[in-house]
Order: structure tokens, then sequence, then C-alpha cells
């Protein structure tokens, strides 16, 4: 297997190409500039290069090839297919094609371990493609490689995946003060875990809209946007939100529950949770915080939360290859006794894959001490950063709303590793800089190698306007910073500064 350390893919011979260089890789390579714009324009010479890609947002080989099987197993003419980890979840899809479209989708059970069909005119595939997307209800590619060879899985592998699931709920709750195992739910991906919280307020929240604090992660919004009650838009504030948020409520308007993340994606900035969280506990409102940027390492986001949820295919795993995500409860929090009852049917919907427990419990044995290196590999880049005349902005929570992070950081957490920046000399600097720096080049972050991106154009491609609106432009870089020798990462943005 390729050294991603010391050979990063970041050539433009490693377009398209799998990161990390596995099977179930969870990102893809795109050395250029220009390889990110004709990602996003669907340019055939870039796509049609693509060994895998992020799976909620390109259908990994061994997923395309379970729609395939499906189509031509159950489809009528002119149908499409899509295959999804539970009736429920292919159920709901259904339904967001309908409200969305008007379009009606067909149901077939697929015969594997409770996997189903979802069947519906080409034109509409879009439609289901961006409920797969918004909900992060996946099949993931284990998941299609066991289907596909048609037959269960061996019982002493599905053992062992339980065992692992249970490991992996242990392990995650000890990094958190007061929680149990038992309260901790695994998921498809982290996207699945967010939407399983949302839908469990949405359901009892009697259309009441949520609120979002600061930048939200792009499928975090959406979920909120189109499903439920809607969303008050709230990311960009002056008071970190309390103002805000006091206002809404003032006004006798209701919510159902507040979404952040600690901290922001790209701006890493920290919402005052602190400060909102007596406002919501007024009125019986939970409060919610994705902690996969900042990790359970660095934060105790329970300190003001009530429900957390986080991504593991990031550096819970490190290793890339495969999508997980949970939500972790704790007794005695708002809605504490609403979530336990309703959770369990939420993960059965959406379940951890056995033998992604498997790889995923093996990847995270050293979590913590991955999350410690990274912090201090960050520092130093972040460091120099600060100190080069090419910088126009940098972004990082030691130096973004620190006062705020500092209030659920750990006595012994750091600050992560994600720094985003923003170079002088607009599209030509950053285009020129990202083409240049060896390091790997794609979406994600959380492996345990550097990964960089040029986080608006991939995220926000289709809303440039709205995103430069709240602070993050069209030329902002983000940078995950991995366990590379510091001084080689260092000499290599070096390199790519000197460049300018």
């Amino acid at each position: 297997m390729r050294d991603a350390y010391t050979q990063p893919f970041c050539k433009e011979s490693d377009l398209g190409k799998a990161l990390p260089e596995s099977d179930h890789a969870v990102s893809v390579c795109l050395p250029r500039w220009e390889h990110v714009i004709g990602y996003e324009e669907g340019d055939p010479a870039v796509v049609d290069t693509f060994e895998c890609g992020y799976p909620r947002f390109v259908p990994h080989p061994f997923v395309d090839e379970l729609f395939y099987a499906a189509q031509e197993e159950f489809a009528k003419k002119n149908e499409v297919a899509l295959v999804f980890p539970s009736l429920a979840a292919a159920w709901r899809c259904a339904e967001y094609v309908k409200r969305r479209s008007g379009a009606s989708c067909r149901l077939e059970s697929y015969g594997w371990e409770g996997l189903t069909v979802v069947l519906l005119s080409e034109e509409y595939y879009g439609a289901a493609w961006k409920y797969w997307q918004h909900s992060g209800e996946i099949v993931s590619s284990r998941e299609a490689e066991s289907a596909l060879m048609d037959e269960p899985v061996d019982e002493a592998v599905v053992k062992a995946g339980h065992e692992a699931s249970a490991v992996i709920r242990e392990r995650i709750a000890s990094f958190y003060p007061g929680v149990e195992g038992s309260d901790v739910f695994l998921f498809s991906s982290g996207m699945a875990a967010v939407a399983a919280v949302h839908r469990v307020i949405a359901a009892a929240g009697d259309d009441a809209p949520t609120l979002q604090i600061e930048f939200p992660y792009l499928d975090s919004f959406k979920l909120q946007e189109q499903f439920g009650g809607g969303v008050v838009d709230l990311s960009v504030t002056e008071s970190g939100g309390v103002a805000e948020t006091r206002e809404w409520l003032g006004a006798g308007n209701a919510a159902s529950a507040v979404f952040t993340e600690l901290p922001s994606n790209p701006l890493l900035r920290t919402a005052d949770l602190a400060g909102i969280s007596p406002l919501l506990k007024e009125h019986g409102i939970p409060l919610v915080v994705d902690d996969t940027i900042a990790t359970s390492v660095n934060v105790d986001p329970f300190r003001f939360a009530d429900v957390v949820t986080t991504s593991l295919t990031k550096i819970f795993s490190g290793a890339g290859d495969v999508a997980a995500g949970a939500v972790v409860l704790k007794s005695g929090t708002t809605g504490y006794e609403m979530m336990k009852e309703a959770l369990p049917s939420e993960e059965s919907a959406s379940p951890l894959f056995v033998r992604d427990a498997i790889v995923l419990e093996f990847n995270s044995r050293h979590y913590e001490e991955r999350v410690r290196a990274t912090n201090e590999i960050a520092e130093a880049v972040f460091g120099m950063l600060s100190n080069r005349p090419e910088i126009e902005s940098l972004w990082h929570p030691s130096t973004q709303c620190r006062e705020r992070y500092d209030q659920l950081r750990k006595p012994d957490g750091g600050y992560g590793a994600l720094i985003s920046f923003v170079l002088k000399g607009g599209e030509e600097a950053a285009k020129k800089f990202y083409d240049v720096l060896e390091i790997s080049k794609g979406p994600s972050l959380g492996t345990d190698f550097s990964l960089i991106c040029p986080y608006t154009l991939l995220a926000h491609y289709g809303e440039l306007e709205w995103a430069a609106a709240r602070g993050a432009g069209r030329h902002l870089l983000r940078v995950w910073i991995g366990l590379e020798d510091p001084d080689d990462l260092l000499n290599r943005f070096t390199v790519a500064l000197n460049s300018l």
C-alpha cells in the first residue's frame, strides 16, 4: 500500500485515485485546482477517473454495482434503482422524492439482510440521491460488497461485529465524563447520526423550526432546512448566538432544538454555549452539538450540550477506510428520556454494518494518541502560517472565539488539527499554492495523513454567494494536519508559499 506520509496523493497523475489506497477509501484525489472545478461541473475528464469518492457524494464502485444489480432484477422500463439499508430508510427516501418532485417510487426487498430497493423514473434519480446525501442513511462499501456475494455474513463475523460495536460504544463513552456505553448509538455515517437526532426532535416538535448557530456543515443545514419545521439561520452572529436566541424566544417564537458544531467547519468558530444553554433550558429545548472537529479528547461538550453527534469516519477511525457516526446521550439532560426511547429504532434503520464495526474498532485503538499528536503538529503549522506575509486570513480554534472554546476544553485538551486560510492574491494565488503543495488533496478530514481542499468550492459550489456572506469565501483553503514528520510538513508548506 502506498505510504501517504512520504508519497502524498498530489501529482497530476493521481487524479481520481482512492484516498487512501484501499478498496473502501472514503476520499478521492483532486490534485489540481482545475480538477476541483471539473468535479463540481461534472466534467467527464475528471469524474470518469474516480476510483471512489466521499460515500455520500459519489457512489462507491461496490455500491454502484449493487444499484445496478437491483435495477437489473427489479426495474421496469426507464426505472433506476437505489438501495438503502432498511425499509424505513427507503420509505423515507420515497417520501422525500414525492415531496420534492411529486414523483412516486416503488419499493422492493433486495432479499439480503433487510436491504430495500427504491425504484423510480430516471428523471427523478437526483432527488433520491439528495436524500442519500442529506440523510446519510447509506449502504457502506463493505455492506454492498457482502450483498453482492449473495450469501449470509458468516456467523463468526456477525459475532465479531457485535463485539466490536460493544467495544466502540464503551470506548466512545470513556471520553465523555458520566456517559455510559448504553447511551452511545452507532450509525452508518455521521450524517445518519445527525439525521436520527433531527427526526426524533422533529417528531416531538409540533413543526417548530430548529435554530442553527454559527456556520453550518452543508448537509446538516440542508437536513434542517428540508425536514421538520425548517431552520432559522443564525450562522452569522456577533454574540455567539446568545442575543439572537434570546430575541427569537423572547418574541414568543418556538424552537424544537438548537444545532451547532464545535467548532464550526470551516471557520472554526465556537458558539457561546455557556450563554445559550440556560436560555434553552428555560423552555425545555435541547442543544445538539457536533464535536467531530474538536474531538472528545479535547473537549467536553456535555458541559452545556444535551445531545452530541460525531462522525467516526474522521479521526476516530483515522485510516480513511470506513464510514460511521454516533449519537451520544447523557442522563439528566434535556430530552434524554425521549432520545433514549427513540434512538434504538433509528439505529436499526441505518446501522453500522458488522464488517465496518470490526474495522472501526481496530482503527480507533489509538484514537487518543493520534488526536494529541495532531494537536501539536497543527499548532506548529498554524504558528508558521501566522508569520507568513502571503496569508490574508487564518482560522484556528486557538484564535477564533477562544474564550468560548476554552469553556468546553478539557484541562489537557488541545485545539484540534483543522486550519483554514485565505491567501493574498485571490484565486490566482490560491490555485498556484494548491497545485504546488505536496500533501494529499481531496475531500474529508481526520485521516492520519494531511489533507487539503478548496473547501468552499467543494461544499458550496452552487451557493458561493451564500457562503461568502457568512465568511467562507470562494478561495478559502482548509487543511487537515496529519501525522507526518513536523519538519517535513513545515517544509512542504514553506515551498508552496515561496512559490507565490
